[in-house]
């Protein structure tokens, strides 16, 4: 997976994420229906947000929740409707956190 892009080039639908747990955290992106856009938003401090949009042609998304871009996953959340925005959050402690839905 490749750094997070400088712009997009995609829907203006988006996955916002805030990191409300006590860890430094790493998003995932995998974009489902796509290739070779996957990418990964690497250690947000707690208290930060960060927006990830959809590429044009996706058509579902799983957010994968990590300690490191190379770290194994410790939360998922899939992402079926790719028409709207979705937010989340990211609660909890090390060896506790979660993806959170938290709506827009």
């Amino acid at each position: 997976m490749a750094l997070a892009p400088a712009a997009h080039a995609g829907s203006d639908n988006y996955v916002k994420i805030t990191n409300k747990a006590g860890i430094v955290a790493t998003t995932c992106y995998e974009w489902l229906g796509t290739s070779g856009k996957d990418y990964c938003h690497e250690g947000r401090p707690v208290g930060q947000s960060w927006t990830a949009y959809f590429p044009a042609d996706a058509t579902s998304a799983v957010v994968n929740l990590k300690l490191s871009k190379w770290g194994a996953i410790r939360d998922s959340a899939p992402v079926k409707d790719t028409s709207t925005n979705h937010c989340f959050e990211i609660q909890g402690l090390l060896g506790s956190e979660k993806l959170v839905e938290t709506g827009c």
